[in-house]
């Protein structure tokens, strides 16, 4: 169960959530040379809709292929290796934005790469290649990938408590 707290006084607000968390694993956009790879979080989407849209961004931007990866029906990872700048990482997600998730969209804006998880959740089972969308073959980077790990809600939404003005 997850419960936000939020009070308001005037201009001031004071956040807090209480959730329980997992600890995962994942690997960054951000290449030695200052390029990206580019990663996709898709959610709220079927595996069709996830393909048709990539296909598109692929045509438009001329993407090597695309693997989409899953681990629950209706939610999607996806990861291409050709190498971009920010700028063209950020308008292929912008792109991709009708079943892009927001959260990795704005996480993504905010600390200038993007962060996709390799571990896997909890509850749910290992993730697996379910399509390739064939262009033309571009090496997966092994050592060039920062890995991070990081912390996130088990729980998406909960009960909220607000206190003060609205």
């Amino acid at each position: 169960m997850r419960l936000n707290f939020r009070i308001k006084e005037g201009s001031w607000t004071l956040f807090a959530m209480i959730a329980e968390t997992q600890t995962l694993e994942g690997v960054t956009s951000l290449q030695p040379d200052g390029s990206h790879i580019i990663m996709w979080d898709l959610e709220n989407c079927t595996l069709e809709e996830a393909r048709d849209i990539l296909r598109e961004v692929q045509r438009k931007y001329g993407l090597s292929h695309i693997y989409i990866v899953s681990d629950l029906e209706g939610s999607y990872r996806a990861w291409c290796f050709s190498k971009v700048d920010f700028q063209t990482l950020l308008s292929i997600l912008v792109d991709s934005l009708s079943i892009l998730d927001y959260s990795f969209f704005y996480y993504t804006v905010k600390r200038r790469k993007a962060t996709l998880r390799t571990s896997t959740k909890k509850g749910r089972g290992i993730q697996e290649v379910v399509s390739v969308l064939e262009s033309y073959p571009v090496s997966i980077p092994s050592s060039a990938m920062e890995r991070v790990v990081y912390d996130t809600g088990l729980e998406k939404e909960g009960f909220s408590v607000l206190l003060g003005d609205d």
